[in-house]
């Protein structure tokens, strides 16, 4: 048990102070504003305020917990031990810095409700990001914080205890177009093969004519491979699914389409469906309720995930018509042209509305990185991303939480831009799931 003083209990204190200690440390504690029962405590105590209270573990507060408004804050870098850090703290705090702030402001995503200046997709550009400018995008800095914070009380109270960081590991597969050139329909299939004509692309042209002729097969058609790699576990795939109107950026087969929906079906038998709502549903209401019906229709069970195509999201637009339309689970979290920890965590954590000023019951689930953004905004080659992937993973594996990808069916193809990828592909699952069974082991055998 763990006691932490605050002078005032918000609902920003509590949702930072749950995140920390219950879920990445699993340690029970209680907030109390009674100095009576602080001072007489005999737990582990943390004294989160402007008062001299007789305890050895003191944290100068930040004011950003204890404010219920949207405000722009100094974000100065703080060095603590050749590490940069920021939200700075008092001289005899136990940090220079204050953890529990700069988490909120991480976690609650509060840097983007102040940006006014979007990516051509209506994106917050990675660049801007505190994370990103001072060099810890690739670090789950708040899941790091968390484990300093931990030993720090231990070091005050030897009796404290607390869990140890556990890797797991989810792989996601968004599927934009579940063919490259099938069941397109007669007029669209006329049009990309006359278009092939025009560009002289002869090779395209005889491809697509083989693979509707039955004489070979779809490229994009990679779900047996995906099927037979997670056979033996199908809990760690979770698929997200286009199916919208057709448009500029949304140009899977139509949801009415039978062989669709039957690969749908299929897929629904085997692995956890999420809908990937369209890139025109972020301005259109009604869409977003009628992609998620389709999903429904299809599969017969209720749809809870989804992750947004184009990676849209805006706060806290976005996630509250999500909440609206059922969802419970998103997957958005992540950048298109980094890899890293967007939120500064590695662990699932709960929408925060900052212009409500709740928690929710939305559970964001941050990815670290994207088959496209290794591949087309990187510029890494197959071996290099390798590379990047297990660094990733092992940061990871030193925090806990768990390492989330975002593939495509197409890049598994292994073919044309996407040759070599497939490789990639299966060694990150190989090394994932192993570091996830051990994790497991050690955590079954410690118990």
């Amino acid at each position: 048990m763990l006691l932490v003083f605050a002078q005032e209990i918000t609902n920003r204190v509590q949702y930072t102070f749950d995140f920390i200690f219950k879920e990445i440390l699993g340690v029970p504690f209680a907030l109390t504003t009674d100095l009576q029962e602080f001072n007489t405590s005999q737990f582990p105590k943390i004294n989160y305020s402007l008062l001299p209270l007789d305890c050895p573990l003191k944290m100068h507060p930040h004011p950003i917990l204890f404010q219920h408004t949207i405000n722009f804050h100094s974000l100065e870098a703080v060095n603590y031990k050749d590490e940069v850090y920021f939200f700075e703290s008092s001289a005899d705090s136990f940090f220079p810095f204050d953890p529990f702030a700069a988490s909120f402001y991480l976690l609650s995503r509060y840097e983007e409700y102040l940006m006014r200046e979007l990516d051509e997709h209506c994106r917050y550009p990675s660049h801007h990001s505190v994370l990103y400018r001072n060099h810890l995008l690739d670090k789950p800095i708040v899941n790091q914080w968390a484990k300093l914070i931990a030993q720090k009380i231990s070091s005050q109270y030897p009796g404290f205890k607390y869990e140890s960081p556990r890797f797991d590991f989810l792989s996601t597969i968004d599927i934009d177009n579940a063919w490259a050139y099938k069941n397109k329909g007669l007029f669209r299939t006329a049009g990309a093969l006359a278009h092939s004509l025009l560009l002289g692309n002869a090779h395209q042209f005889m491809e697509r004519l083989r693979v509707l002729y039955g004489e070979k097969q779809d490229p994009y058609d990679t779900y047996d491979f995906i099927r037979e790699l997670y056979a033996e576990r199908k809990d760690l795939l979770h698929l997200f699914l286009l199916l919208s109107k057709k448009s500029k950026y949304d140009r899977n087969v139509s949801p009415q389409n039978e062989q669709l929906r039957k690969l749908v079906k299929d897929l629904s038998a085997d692995f956890q469906l999420g809908i990937h709502p369209s890139y025109r549903s972020t301005k259109r209401k009604r869409e977003l309720k009628q992609e998620i019906r389709n999903l429904e229709t299809i599969t017969q069970q209720k749809v809870r995930a989804s992750r947004q195509h184009f990676l849209r999201l805006e706060l806290p637009t976005t996630y509250r018509r999500l909440i609206k339309a059922g969802i419970r689970d998103d997957y958005t979290m992540g950048y298109a042209d980094q890899l890293g920890f967007r939120a500064g965590t590695s662990s699932a954590f709960w929408f925060y509305d900052l212009k409500k000023e709740e928690q929710t019951k939305l559970r964001i689930h941050p990815f670290q990185l994207m088959d496209v953004t290794l591949k087309n905004y990187l510029k890494l080659s197959p071996d290099e991303a390798w590379l990047v992937i297990g660094k990733l993973m092992q940061e990871i594996r030193k925090c806990g939480g768990t390492f989330i990808c975002l593939w495509h069916n197409e890049s598994l193809s292994d073919r044309g831009e996407w040759e070599g990828w497939r490789t990639v592909f299966e060694q990150m699952t190989e090394q994932a799931i192993k570091y996830k069974d051990e994790s497991e082991k050690n955590y079954l055998h410690k118990t």
